[in-house]
């Protein structure tokens, strides 16, 4: 049986066709958000407020007009991101997202605050990112997950997504946003590099405690002869230690990209397998398709026209639907993927093929137009790990127009 996905497209010629006050609610009505959300109920908005110089990120009002929606059938809404790997006070382009401080402040700036939301704002894993749920499962690579440990405190969870391209994971949508924005700080760390959380003391000099500074639970410490410990108990995974060592004696290890994207799914599925799918409300933002996550600081152009709104309760149908509707789209003429002679902007492909990827540790922008399948892996691993499935009916949704 094949999961539905709805489709509301990003055309518009009247103002009862707007994506943000309209559109968005009426796709969650879709998937049976009013058969489910009652008087009291919490519902918490999982999103993302992007890095603090990124332009392409979803549009606070596309947020707000869910939260009125949860208003209006008798919830208590919430919006909510999660910690970013590393430091608080570190700079550049992945800086200011360490904990909940710096994250509100750059989410201030991009227009995310309670009161442009009518609700709560602010970090599922908790102002330091060490909240999480260490829930157990069975994955591919991971056998427990961290999951965001304010989800809790939740009836309901709408993963509102902004669909774009990844140069790891090949694209980003709600697979993503559950695997990498449901989890703890350290969640995020370990699809990145896997679960190796080594030390090598003897390559601490003596004037050196940078690592027990920064240790928000005292896991790190020197013992009466001055000699580095590490108390595991006490450990709460931010993996902070290992962004400040600079003697690498702290080894969090490497994985292949096509790791990453796995352990990235086994977080997915570890997330819903805690919340459970029957409380998650799925809703993909297909604007702004860019080859860049909205973590990256730069904002391309995008590579296609916008496609509009989807929705469904089978967060890999959605992403699959997505996808699809992206390569049967005509090519940006002036975006990245016009820069390859090979490609042909009068034709459609598979778009995602062809946008700049990471090749090891470099970024590669593909100026010669070598196709890669790697987008597809996420596709196939969370279909296989029972995350939803790949074969969908797309049902188009029309806005009733008054007269």
């Amino acid at each position: 049986m094949k999961s539905d996905v709805y489709y509301l497209s990003a055309r518009a010629s009247q103002y009862q066709q707007s994506m943000s006050r309209f559109k968005g609610p009426l796709a969650l009505k879709q998937i049976g958000v009013e058969n489910k959300i009652k008087t009291h109920d919490k519902v918490v908005i999982k999103t993302h407020f992007g890095a603090l110089e990124n332009t392409r990120y979803i549009r606070p009002s596309y947020i707000r007009f869910l939260c009125d929606y949860v208003k209006s059938l008798g919830g208590y809404p919430a919006v909510a991101e999660s910690c970013g790997w590393g430091i608080p006070g570190a700079t550049g382009e992945y800086g200011g997202r360490a904990n909940e401080e710096e994250y509100l402040e750059v989410a201030l700036k991009h227009g995310f605050t309670a009161e442009t939301m009518g609700a709560p704002i602010f970090m599922l894993d908790g102002p330091e990112g060490l909240d999480y749920i260490l829930h157990n499962f069975g994955g591919r690579y991971f056998d427990e997950v961290r999951v965001a440990g304010r989800l809790r405190e939740y009836d309901y969870m709408i993963l509102a997504s902004h669909f774009k391209g990844h140069s790891s994971a090949g694209f980003g949508g709600a697979i993503k946003n559950l695997g990498i924005g449901c989890v703890a700080k350290g969640g995020k760390v370990e699809a990145h590099t896997g679960k190796t959380f080594e030390f090598d003391f003897d390559k601490c000099p003596l004037d050196c405690n940078a690592c027990i500074e920064i240790c928000p639970t005292g896991a790190l410490q020197r013992n009466k002869n001055n000699k580095m410990e590490f108390y595991e108990g006490k450990c709460r995974y931010c993996y902070m230690c290992k962004s400040v060592c600079k003697h690498k004696a702290v080894d969090i290890g490497t994985v292949p990209r096509e790791q990453f994207i796995y352990q990235m799914v086994d977080n997915a599925k570890g997330v819903v397998d805690y919340f459970d799918n029957d409380r998650i409300f799925y809703i993909n933002y297909a604007i702004d398709i860019t080859w860049q996550c909205d973590c990256s600081g730069s904002s391309d152009v995008p590579f296609v026209s916008d496609i509009g709104i989807l929705s469904s309760k089978d967060p890999v149908a959605l992403d699959q639907a997505c996808v699809d509707l992206t390569h049967k789209s005509y090519m940006n003429q002036n975006s990245i993927l016009g820069e390859i002679n090979s490609l042909n902007s009068s034709e459609k492909d598979t778009w995602f093929s062809y946008i700049p990827r990471y090749e090891g540790d470099e970024l590669s922008l593909n100026k010669k137009g070598i196709s890669s399948d790697h987008w597809k892996i996420q596709l196939e691993a969370a279909e296989k790990i029972g995350l939803g499935m790949r074969e969908y009916k797309l049902i188009p949704v029309e806005v009733e127009l008054e007269e």
